[in-house]
């Protein structure tokens, strides 16, 4: 707790200057600006290469749960759900509410479900993470966006190769053409038995970039991924032998398994002072879901494509004197996903009688415009509109209830708006802005596991005011941010008594937080961050089950977390990397009668680097705490709360040209 203190209170501390190294500035293109972090007036995190490397690098878990306001969660290896100042309220399984891209490419299927779980850490060099809605410019989803990077690579060959606990091991390789910009491959293997019975991983990814030309690039990733789905488990379960699946996984295979293939076309370039990028893509899937419960089977195609235009003028310039600048960005935006699903019952861990089958069609397109205008004064507005629209068609094929037809939902347009201002005051830059988002149901929500196609769930509308305060001087780096996200009509989950996850508007919520964060780096050997986050989430208007639930603080965001870094280089070539991460009680249910654990989770790396080799070694869960790092929500039947997390574990491996 001193160092936080010791960082928070930054700002006021004055160091002799031979005592500090100067922090470069970090350039962020999220909102458009290419501007450092500290002067865009919203709450962006950058992770870069080194931060996503450090610690445990088998998973993307360790480097994004550093960011203050952010929890990312593994329910099981390879089971992601990453809430963004409490986002997972809607999330019981995967990534939603949430716009993701991957070189520019939508990650985010139009229905709103993102696979984060396809990318490899060997296919992210770099993150931005947009906190707080962003619809202006990237459509649907009040939690944020998230902007991923595959850089070029440092060397023209490398690769890495580690095992440790639970049966994990882990092997990439990745090689480039002679010239920096010449074809790359990247290819990354891994696989665990997991902590619990029944939660073992396989992940393979290829991934592929060429440069065609001077202005044109192909991406393209495939991932072959089978994960086990271990359970939720009750409170008696969980201290019987929180290492067990939930009974009836294993006999029944209960599973996920793709097979996926994304490419990715972009353009870039410019003419008559105008610059211009645009991207189409293609992608399908295989999937092959055995559940407790009954047996799903989907192919999946996709297409669709994101163009912008931008331009930078010259505004009120008088010879002599600097004038203002007013960059110009207006774009388009639509994805169509063809699917094709099939329902059967689990017959012993295969596909038994047909449920239903259905066909459906997604289509989603937004249209976006947005004004920055920079003045010699230090002022930096900026204006943004889209309009977003959705549409889904369920053809039910065949149903064995004998209710087989067509449901169609419209969700219409919906304008997301948003308006900042930012004022560089010295080293510290203020900003205020007023975001509104748009959620409509995702497709996972609309058409649910058990079959009902929920025409009547509506979409989310929230309105995220913020203040803030960042800055840099000398070797300290800091950020404040104070927000009040008041969202309507929003989307809760909950379970029946098969543990089918369901999905109903659950009226009002507030959301309010404080997020603060600081880094200092007194020598090139040394550096220290903090970062503390407050967050009181409550229903303002929600009945549930004839029971008011007003007032109430809202299942699954914890009201307390500190995260504590220090990264240090000795001598000889050493280095040595801590992360101790504090996270007070989770309420899991609307009632807040039952919570998940406070734990204190600590993580550490000690490598040794001569030339282009490196070994290393890294340990998780150093205090042996027995926590969750995903708990189920609002189950209605059976109480199975709890995904217990893995105890003390480790994994020692080596580098090569990485």
């Amino acid at each position: 707790m001193r160092l936080l203190l010791l960082l928070l209170l930054s700002p006021f501390l004055s160091l002799p200057a031979q005592d500090t190294l100067a922090l470069a500035p970090v350039t962020v293109t999220a909102y458009r600006a290419d501007v450092p972090a500290e002067r865009l007036a919203a709450s962006v995190a950058v992770l870069d290469r080194p931060a996503l490397q450090h610690y445990a690098a088998e998973d993307l878990v360790p480097a994004f749960s550093r960011v203050a306001g952010v929890r990312f969660e593994q329910r099981a290896p390879g089971s992601y759900r990453v809430s963004v100042r409490g986002s997972t309220l809607r999330s019981p399984f995967g990534v939603r509410n949430l716009k993701v891209y991957w070189n520019g490419i939508p990650l985010t299927e139009p229905g709103g479900d993102t696979q984060l779980n396809f990318l490899d850490p060997a296919n992210v060099d770099r993150a931005e993470l947009v906190r707080g809605p962003a619809g202006s410019l990237y459509g649907a989803g009040t939690a944020g966006t998230l902007l991923l990077y595959t850089d070029s690579l440092r060397h023209r060959a490398g690769a890495e190769m580690a095992g440790g606990s639970f049966g994990t091991f882990r092997a990439r390789a990745q090689v480039r053409g002679r010239d920096e910009g010449a074809g790359v491959v990247r290819y990354a293997h891994q696989r665990t038995d997991g902590y619990r019975d029944h939660s073992s991983l396989s992940r393979h990814t290829v991934q592929g970039g060429v440069g065609l030309g001077r202005a044109l690039r192909l991406n393209a990733l495939y991932t072959r991924l089978s994960y086990d789905l271990p359970g939720g488990l009750t409170a008696e379960q969980l201290a019987e032998n929180r290492r067990q699946a939930r009974p009836g996984s294993a006999a029944t295979n209960a599973s996920i398994n793709y097979h996926n293939l994304l490419l990715g076309l972009t353009h870039r370039g410019g003419r008559r002072g105008w610059t211009h990028e645009a991207t189409g893509y293609a992608t399908g899937f295989y999937f092959d879901h055995p559940f407790n419960f009954d047996y799903k089977r989907e192919t999946n195609l996709g297409t669709g494509g994101r163009a912008l235009l931008e331009r930078t003028l010259s505004v009120n310039r008088a010879p002599g004197y600097a004038g203002s600048t007013l960059k110009l960005s207006v774009g388009a935006e639509y994805q169509l996903q063809y699917r094709m699903a099939n329902n059967f019952t689990n017959a012993d861990a295969r596909p038994g009688e047909l449920n239903f089958s259905d066909e459906i069609d997604t289509r989603q397109g937004l249209v976006f415009a947005q004004a920055a205008l920079t003045t010699p004064g230090g002022w930096r507005l900026t204006a943004g509109l889209s309009a977003n629209r959705l549409r889904y068609a369920v053809d039910r094929t065949f149903a064995a209830d004998g209710n087989a037809g067509r449901q169609d939902s419209d969700f219409g347009f919906a304008l997301s708006p948003r308006l900042a201002l930012l004022r560089e005051l010295g080293p510290v830059n203020v900003y205020a802005s007023v975001a509104g988002g748009f959620s409509p149901p995702t497709l996972d929500e609309f058409r649910t596991n058990e079959g009902s196609v929920n025409v009547g769930l509506r979409p989310e509308r929230g309105v995220n005011y913020e203040l803030g305060a960042k800055g840099r001087s000398g070797a300290w780096s800091y950020e404040l941010a104070l927000y009040h996200f008041a969202l309507t009509e929003s989307i809760s989950a909950f379970t029946d008594e098969r543990g089918t996850r369901l999905f109903r508007n659950a009226g009002e919520t507030r959301q309010r937080g404080v997020e603060v964060s600081g880094s200092y780096r007194p020598t090139r050997r040394l550096q220290l961050g903090a970062n503390y986050t407050f967050q009181d989430f409550v229903y303002r208007d929600y009945v549930r089950d004839g029971t008011d639930v007003s007032g109430q603080p809202l299942p699954g965001a914890a009201p307390h977390v500190v995260n504590l870094l220090a990264d240090l280089t000795l001598s000889g070539g050493f280095t040595v990397q801590l992360h101790h991460n504090y996270t007070a009680a989770i309420p899991l249910n609307d009632a807040n009668t039952v919570f998940g654990n406070a734990y204190h989770l600590l993580r550490a790396r000690l490598a040794y680097r001569t030339g282009r080799w490196e070994v290393f070694a890294s340990g998780t869960n150093l205090l042996d705490q027995e926590y969750s790092l995903g708990n189920d929500l609002n189950p209605r039947f059976g109480a199975r709360y709890f995904q217990p997390a893995a105890g003390v574990g480790g994994i020692v491996g080596v580098r090569w040209g990485l």
